[in-house]
């Protein structure tokens, strides 16, 4: 969902007159951090493929995110972004470090297979069910199947603002 949002905001901020340049002002600190933070998340799917569970790992990538995010708080959409990563965070934190999924909403989508790493199904001990994965998307609204929190949609909308404040923004 967030690539999508990402591409989306390019382009409707290319279609009101913006320009790519915006995007190379971007000012972001402590942006090694946001990097190691997705690194560890992208670290706990790969050890879960070979069985290795170490969900706690994206706690900790969380705890870098929202460092970084405190130093960047006055960008744009930051704290919409801010918001969004918070609630994901804490539905994960309180599920034994894993987001837990909808298996009613994955059926309604298409979708399949095992969970594993940074998600598991939902169960009726789910804490805050309310904030996990439970909304789903599928085409023809959404070019791809998939299953999204309240979080992500606040991440998303934070970046589509960011993105267009950056690139309407003159230098």
């Amino acid at each position: 969902m967030i690539a999508v949002g990402i591409v989306l905001a390019v382009i409707i901020a290319l279609l009101r007159g913006a320009r790519l340049e915006g995007l190379y002002r971007l000012e972001i600190k402590a942006l090694p951090l946001i990097f190691l933070a997705f690194f560890l998340r992208v670290l706990v799917r790969v050890l879960a493929v070979k069985g290795i569970d170490w969900p706690w790992l994206q706690v900790a990538a969380y705890l870098l995110l929202f460092y970084a995010l405190m130093q960047n708080l006055r960008q744009p959409g930051l704290k919409l972004f801010c918001v969004g990563s918070c609630l994901n965070f804490l539905v994960i934190a309180l599920n034994g470090g894993t987001m837990p999924v909808s298996a009613a909403a994955m059926a309604f989508v298409g979708l399949e297979g095992e969970l594993g790493g940074t998600h598991n199904l939902l169960t009726a001990a789910t804490r805050l069910p309310f904030l996990a994965d439970v909304i789903p998307l599928r085409p023809p609204y959404f070019p791809f199947s998939q299953v999204i929190s309240v979080g992500d949609i606040f991440i998303v909308a934070g970046i589509f603002y960011f993105i267009q404040r950056k690139m309407l923004t003159p230098p």
